[in-house]
């Protein structure tokens, strides 16, 4: 089976995306448990993340398209994990304090305009010495965060890490490689630096497929985990992104 056209691949994602809201009203969490408010703000962030790449792709402005898409392969790589080791939440909790931690500490010195008001709190010291106590215990327990190599490696993605994050990356980066693309046209032997260059739904193909593989493999990693209602009707949207895939 061939794989459908990009208008109808378009098409489903539109309406993946606007049906699969109402239906993670059926999911049921518990809020005391950090794994699942965790879970759902992944999955949140991930619908979210994909209307807002809907709207340019809509517009044909693509240039955008391949950053958000990043974002939604990074939750969609930390949701797996997650959902598969309970202790992953304790590498991810290691990262949110060590990075907040650089944020203190720099505005502890005074230097920065931007963290003024933060330097200026008369907790920051206490909170400082809190977050590095944390940090300590979680370092004595084995947990020091991970990269997103590893990362990608944990949820069994080092073929889409190589290959579909890296050239994502280098969207996000302006790799020279991604300028190129993005601005320069050749004709014959002249070239030309162009601004919004003419994108057609085609040119956004690839993004439309990888983010509605992501967008339906999240929902249906979400609706069995917390074992929710409708997990049936998500089973029926699988098997049509299957066909538009022509699996």
């Amino acid at each position: 089976m061939a794989l459908a056209p990009p208008e109808e691949v378009f098409a489903f994602l539109k309406k993946a995306h606007y049906e699969f809201q109402p239906l993670s009203v059926e999911i049921r969490f518990d809020k005391s448990q950090a794994l699942h408010s965790h879970l759902m703000a992944l999955y949140g962030s991930i619908v979210e993340l994909t209307g807002s790449s809907i709207i340019l792709i809509d517009r044909k402005l693509i240039a955008g398209v391949p950053i958000l898409l990043r974002a939604i392969l990074e939750a969609y790589v930390d949701l797996l994990n997650l959902i598969r080791d309970r202790k992953y939440g304790y590498q991810l909790h290691f990262s949110y304090i060590k990075e907040w931690l650089k944020l203190l500490h720099e505005a502890k010195t005074g230097r920065s305009e931007y963290l003024m008001a933060i330097s200026k709190e008369p907790s920051l010291d206490k909170t400082i010495a809190e977050w590095e106590g944390q940090k300590n215990q979680l370092e004595a327990a084995g947990y020091k965060g991970l990269s997103i190599e590893r990362k990608f490696e944990a949820a069994g993605m080092e073929k889409e890490y190589r290959s579909i994050y890296n050239s994502l990356c280098s969207d996000s980066h302006n790799n020279l490689r991604s300028l190129i693309g993005r601005h320069i046209e050749v004709d014959k032997s002249e070239f030309s630096v162009v601004f919004y260059k003419a994108y057609t739904l085609e040119d956004s193909a690839v993004y439309v497929g990888t983010g509605l593989e992501l967008l339906m493999r999240a929902t249906q990693l979400v609706h069995e985990f917390f074992k929710s209602p409708v997990q049936e009707k998500i089973f029926e949207y699988r098997k049509q992104v299957d066909r538009l895939r022509g699996d």
